[in-house]
């Protein structure tokens, strides 16, 4: 059984040591995917090393999740696998940003301490679609509507410039 993650870490200290840090992510403790997952959804899986590269502490290793999202067209549950390779630099200003390490992103530290539940969620929400939806739905759509505010057909209006066309017949 996976052990939950540390919520807080110095970033600092754990690159010191080359610290590898894994665990799960459960719905409950979500903050920001909740309204966006089902509570069905799978824990989310995160393994990872704290280093140095330079003056940088980085971040590296994966994030893994299969996630349940709720298509837009059918509101059924749609399947949403997740699969991220980590490369982070943290940073503490964005100054700093023109001499991150190569293919390393940055991520900001607000204060001494990281919030590993933070990172891996923004890591998430990075990779999501903005509208979930199935290729090809599992149900059958409606293709028409028995509403009275429904147009079937875009009402024919009348062209202002016709008006001048008239003029231009003179």
């Amino acid at each position: 059984m996976s052990k939950t993650l540390q919520k807080e870490v110095d970033p600092i200290l754990c690159a010191s040591q080359e610290r590898a840090i894994s665990g799960e992510l459960s719905y409950s403790e979500l903050t920001r995917l909740k309204t966006v997952i089902e509570p069905s959804s799978q824990p989310i899986r995160a393994d990872l090393e704290f280093s140095r590269i330079g003056k940088f502490v980085v971040v590296t290793g994966r994030i893994s999740a299969n996630l349940v999202l709720q298509c837009v067209a059918c509101l059924e549950a749609l399947d949403f696998q997740v699969e991220i390779d980590v490369k982070l630099a943290i940073i503490n200003s964005e100054s700093l940003l023109n001499q991150l390490p190569d293919n390393h992103e940055p991520c900001l530290l607000e204060g001494d301490h990281l919030l590993i539940s933070e990172l891996v969620e923004s890591e998430v929400v990075l990779v999501l679609p903005d509208v979930p939806r199935h290729d090809v739905c599992p149900i059958d759509l409606p293709k028409s509507s028995s509403s009275k505010d429904f147009a079937l057909q875009m009402e024919e209006k009348k062209n202002p410039f016709d008006v001048l066309e008239s003029l231009k017949k003179h």
